[in-house]
């Protein structure tokens, strides 16, 4: 099989000369205008995000990561605080928590979507909880219905880890801004890409952007005042001319997602895989953005062999638990508190779901699929 032929899991870069010539004259405009930390480019990238999203405030940061500390530090999470959080997602979310001199409180997953269980949430709140942060995992939203509840009766505020569910809306509400705040991720292989590290915070208090802008500027306040402690967070004016390139073109690209995951549904029910090979649950009320298309099976990594044997790409992600991380060792954790979220990094695997993908791409996959598992089965 030709290089040409493979299946690919990622579409990084243009799309095509066009696009290409479209960066290039972006980076062009944001040079012209002396536009390099923050600046006009930013300043237009994050009104149409606000115009996009439907939000007052979104604030362009460096990177996720960056925006998940920054986020967090602005709604008061402190040393010696705890943030509760689910035990199985990337590495940041649970870094940013440690970083602050917080302890991340992990919980486990709902066995169907993978996202934080609200029910586990609730029976970790104590008077040392300064914030919940559940995570948007694999571009829909966790359940945040019950969670808001939580967070009015405690009046705990809930931090949204965003990063793979850019434009995804939980009835009818923007992912990031259901609780006081959110990040986003453009990190090059997410649904709405730059080139190389950017990130975004949104939030619908006044008050509460006026601290998180401060705080991606090392806390000024103006006039180089420094009344609270920051970052050096800003966005990169190169990435955000970049990204508004590419917001252009998100509409079109998010449809060939769905229907590439309509596809891949569609092809696991007419070759009666779905016990054996299965698709995540939708969360009610939830979006998809199909950051990753995931599926779950027993013999996962022998699967990524044959698949890859026959010019399919594939991911895992992720293949450990948050808690399993030697770092976090001193929490205490041992194998099997987190059952849902251990079983899920011995067996999910994700499959090619970028909008480059042609119609039939996705029965192609599901195809090979079927002919290994009927292998691994006799």
């Amino acid at each position: 099989m030709s290089d040409t032929d493979r299946i690919r899991m990622f579409a990084v870069g243009p799309d095509d000369p066009e696009e290409k010539r479209e960066w290039i004259e972006a980076l062009e405009r944001a040079i012209d205008e002396s536009s390099f930390c923050l600046g006009s480019a930013t300043e237009r990238f994050e009104f149409r995000c606000q115009e996009f999203l439907g939000i007052p405030h979104a604030i362009g940061v460096s990177s996720g990561t960056d925006g998940l500390k920054v986020a967090l530090a602005a709604v008061g999470v402190k040393p010696g605080d705890e943030v509760i959080l689910p035990a199985y997602s990337f590495f940041s979310t649970a870094s940013v928590i440690a970083q602050l001199g917080a302890t991340p409180v992990f919980v486990d997953l709902d066995a169907d979507t993978l996202c934080i269980c609200p029910q586990n949430v609730a029976d970790k709140i104590n008077e040392k909880t300064a914030a919940i942060m559940p995570v948007h995992l694999y571009g829909q939203t966790a359940a945040m219905d019950p969670l808001l509840k939580l967070s009015v009766k405690y009046s705990i505020p809930i931090v949204e880890d965003a990063a793979q569910a850019f434009g995804v809306r939980y009835r009818g509400k923007p992912a990031g801004a259901i609780g006081a705040a959110g990040i986003y991720s453009f990190y090059p292989t997410k649904n709405l890409a730059a080139a190389g590290d950017a990130g975004m915070i949104v939030c619908q208090d006044d008050e509460l952007a006026g601290r998180i802008r401060s705080l991606r500027v090392h806390g000024d306040v103006g006039g180089y005042r420094h009344d609270i402690m920051g970052w050096n967070a800003r966005m990169d004016g190169f990435q955000a001319a970049i990204l508004s390139v590419r917001l252009d073109r998100l509409v079109k690209q998010q449809a060939v997602r769905t229907r590439n995951a309509n596809e891949y549904a569609e092809a696991l029910r007419s070759l009666d895989l779905i016990e054996r090979v299965t698709p995540l649950g939708r969360t009610d009320g939830s979006d998809h953005c199909w950051h990753q298309y995931i599926v779950r099976l027993e013999a996962r990594d022998r699967l990524r062999e044959e698949l890859s044997e026959r010019g399919i790409d594939s991911a895992v992600y992720y293949p450990s638990t948050l808690p399993q991380q030697a770092c976090f060792a001193h929490l205490g954790h041992v194998e099997g508190d987190f059952p849902v979220a251990e079983s899920a990094a011995r067996m999910v695997v994700a499959l090619p779901i970028h909008h480059r993908l042609q119609e039939g791409d996705p029965t192609r996959v599901v195809t090979a699929i079927h002919e290994v598992v009927g292998t691994l089965a006799g």
